[in-house]
């Protein structure tokens, strides 16, 4: 479901929290665009796999730095496979599955206690 790209190495939790993000996106290859066409004020970016392979964030212009920070470290650890903590309210990550449906992602779905005994047992599949 969405998008995943394979680094070479894939990186820890502690790097894609810590390491400054200008630093990340340059690391794996983020191409960054600027979108003025995006003019709803609670949507904050989008990524998905650009035709070069590259991944691709878009973003309006003239967000706070600590929002994208916060989003942008959230939509990268979703694309390298990367359980990150959840997102802070009113934040949200969805992915679009095969049908072009929106899943959430982060926060993650909470699960009821036998879903979670379940997801367990079967080792992380759901």
């Amino acid at each position: 479901m969405g998008i995943t790209v394979s680094p070479p190495v894939k990186p820890s939790v502690d790097h894609l929290m810590d390491a400054p993000l200008d630093t990340l996106l340059a690391e794996f290859d983020v191409e960054q665009v600027e979108m003025r066409t995006i003019t709803d004020p609670t949507f904050t970016c989008y990524m998905t796999v650009g035709k070069s392979g590259r991944l691709l964030l878009a973003s309006p212009p003239s967000r706070p730095t600590a929002e994208r920070e916060i989003t942008v470290r959230a939509m990268l650890g979703a694309a390298l496979g990367i359980d990150l903590p959840d997102l802070p309210d009113p934040y949200r990550l969805s992915v679009f599955d095969e049908d072009g449906e929106p899943q959430q992602v982060n926060p993650r779905p909470h699960r009821s206690q036998a879903d979670e005994a379940l997801y367990r047992v079967r080792g992380g599949a759901a």
